[in-house]
């Protein structure tokens, strides 16, 4: 039975299902050039196609929707460098790094993270759902940090507000992490005010001890198949 005020949990089949990489997950971003996301999107699938030949496993795939769009990308291998190098040896590269060239800047930042939560979706699992890109400047003990965090979504994920990736960069004190909710950008500040009085919330504001700075911005799941 759902508490009062509480909105029931997604049925199970249309949960994210869990993933557990056992090879280094990295994280890949990179801004979008407004204007340029038709032409960008329709060379993204032979992007990840190509690092997928060279033994790449994408997980998940971001788009932030404010000011310049910029990619997640999600993915690990068992040796980066050498994935990387056969890459750039495949003839497709040049061509698409030409054809790339146009439609995206060149600030690519490429992150080894520590997976604290990974899913991948589905095309119910992210019908209808927007998701919620945040990303904090840690501080302080990061396993303090991480066990009031791991309450903190276990409160939101009642509220309809699915954990869907949450991953650690320790030496550049970065906590990267999304979730979706039911419902568009505009509608998202109304949706989470039951949540921000739920008491078991409020007495986990001492989080923000641990977070030297943080952003949020409305991203879009990005589904290659």
């Amino acid at each position: 039975m759902t508490a009062p005020g509480l909105k029931p949990p997604p049925a199970a089949e249309d949960r994210p299902l869990p993933v557990t990489p056992d090879a280094q997950t990295y994280l890949h971003r990179y801004s979008v050039k407004p204007g340029h996301l038709d032409a960008w999107r329709s060379l993204l699938p032979r992007v990840v196609a190509l690092w997928s030949r060279h033994g790449a496993t994408t997980h998940r795939l971001f788009l932030e929707t404010q000011a310049e769009p910029k990619l997640t990308w999600l993915y690990d291998c068992d040796d980066r460098e050498s994935v990387a190098h056969e890459v750039a040896a495949d003839p497709e590269s040049a061509e698409l790094d030409a054809l790339l060239a146009p439609h995206v800047f060149r600030n690519v930042t490429i992150r080894p993270v520590v997976v604290e939560r990974l899913t991948h979706a589905s095309p119910a699992s992210a019908e209808g759902r927007i998701a919620i890109m945040r990303r904090y400047a840690i501080t302080g003990a990061w396993d303090e940090f991480l066990a009031i965090w791991r309450e903190i979504v276990a409160v939101r994920e009642e509220y309809g507000f699915r954990c869907l990736f949450a991953v650690a960069d320790r030496p550049k004190d970065l906590f990267t992490w999304a979730f979706d909710f039911a419902g568009a950008w505009e509608d998202f500040t109304a949706a989470q005010r039951p949540y921000y009085h739920d008491p078991r919330r409020v007495a986990l504001r001492h989080v923000f001890d641990y977070m030297a700075d943080h952003s949020i911005t409305p991203a879009e799941q990005i589904l290659l198949n």
